[in-house]
C-alpha cells in the first residue's frame, strides 16, 4: 500500500469516525452534559486531523479515474447529514455514485445517509446506503457510495441493468471490476479500509 493509498484509506475512516462521533454525541445533549462535551471535544480531535489530511492530500490526490455506467433517474431521495437533512432528486446514478440535484450547504468530503425512494410506492427503503460528496455544484452534489445493505445492493443492480442501454457493458463493470466487496448484509467500497462495524450501525445491521 503507497502513502497516497494510505492517506486516502485514513481520511475515509475519520470522515465515518467524525460522523459517527458526532450522531453519538447529539443524543447525549439533553441528558449528559459531561459525555456531550467529551464527545465535543473528541469530534474536534478528529476534525482537526482530518482537515490536515486532506489540506496535505489535495495534489496527492488519486480518486479513482475509471467510468462506469451511469444511467438517467428521477427519483426523489432524503439525505441525512447527521445535523441537516435535506430532500433532492437523483439526476442518474451508477454502481458506484449517483448526482442528486437540489442546493446543499455541504462540502467535500462530508459523509451522509442516503434514502432513495421506490418511485411507485414513494416509500423509503429502495436503497439504504451511507454516501461521500465528491464534487459541489450549483445545481447538485456527486457522492460516492462507501456502503449499502446487500438488499439495496441487489435492487441497483437490477434496476441499473434495466435500464443500460447498453446492458452487456454494465455486466462487465458488476462481474470484472472489485468495486464492492461483501461482508454478511454489508457491501462496502473495495477502497474503503475504514471500521466496517460503525458503517453497520449506521445502516442499522446487526
Amino acid at each position: 500500500m503507497d502513502e497516497k493509498e494510505i492517506k486516502r484509506n485514513r481520511i475515509n475512516e475519520l470522515r465515518i469516525k467524525a460522523y459517527y462521533t458526532e450522531t453519538v454525541r447529539d443524543n447525549y445533549k439533553n441528558i449528559h452534559p459531561g459525555l456531550y462535551q467529551a464527545n465535543s471535544y473528541y469530534l474536534e480531535r478528529l476534525k482537526q486531523e482530518l482537515g490536515e489530511l486532506e489540506k496535505s492530500f489535495r495534489d496527492m490526490d488519486d480518486r479513482n479515474q475509471r467510468k462506469f455506467s451511469r444511467v438517467k433517474m428521477q427519483r426523489p431521495v432524503r439525505l441525512d447529514f447527521c445535523s441537516t437533512q435535506y430532500q433532492g432528486v437523483i439526476d442518474d446514478i451508477s454502481l458506484c455514485g449517483s448526482f442528486v440535484k437540489g442546493a446543499f450547504k455541504q462540502s467535500k468530503g462530508d459523509i451522509c445517509k442516503i434514502d432513495l425512494k421506490d418511485s411507485v410506492s414513494c416509500q423509503e427503503g429502495a436503497v439504504r446506503a451511507i454516501g461521500s460528496i465528491i464534487r459541489c455544484s450549483d445545481s447538485g452534489i456527486a457522492i460516492d457510495f462507501i456502503a449499502m445493505k446487500t438488499e439495496s445492493y441487489h435492487w441497483l443492480e437490477t434496476e441499473l441493468l434495466t435500464r443500460a442501454v447498453d446492458p452487456s457493458v454494465l455486466e462487465d463493470e458488476i462481474f470484472q471490476r472489485s468495486i464492492f466487496e461483501f461482508d454478511d448484509d454489508l457491501v462496502c467500497s473495495s477502497v474503503f479500509n475504514g471500521s466496517r462495524n460503525k458503517l453497520k450501525k449506521l445502516l442499522d445491521l446487526p
